[in-house]
């Protein structure tokens, strides 16, 4: 493996991990739970957990988000195996970063953001530089 799959390997692995506690921040929304607090960052600075917003609807969004999320780590460690065909990565990843960046948005309307949306969206930038890299580096060979 070339240092680029490598990269772009531990970025997809690094999307399953994040992905794993969007679900489990969309399923704590869901159920009301208190533990939600520490998955939103209030725009003023502290952690909070505010009962009057939708959190039923950002729970539901985080869950399916973060699911669709561990597909897209899942399609990008295999994708490192092969760099040749990244083709179906790079589209799973365009789409997860925009639909990280619309729950920061939703985020940012409630007065709260969302951390792990931020670096989901970072992550899955990140593993489109290295895969582009890794796919470069194939077709170079």
């Amino acid at each position: 493996m070339t240092p680029n799959q490598k990269r772009f390997k531990i970025f997809s692995i690094l999307i399953l991990f994040v992905a794993l506690l969007q679900v489990i921040g969309g399923i704590f929304l869901l159920v009301g739970s208190p533990l939600a607090a520490g998955m939103r960052i209030s725009l003023g600075g502290e952690a909070v957990y505010d009962g009057a917003i939708a959190a039923e609807v950002i729970g539901v969004l985080g869950l399916v988000v973060g699911l669709y999320c561990l597909i897209v780590g899942v399609t990008g460690a295999r994708a490192a195996n092969s760099p040749r065909s990244t083709g179906k990565f790079n589209v799973l990843a365009i789409v997860m970063v925009l639909a990280s960046l619309v729950q920061v948005g939703l985020g940012v309307t409630t007065g709260q953001v969302g951390w792990v949306e931020v670096l989901l969206a970072v992550l899955g930038i990140l593993a489109l530089v290295f895969g582009s890299k890794a796919h470069n580096e194939a077709l170079d060979r």
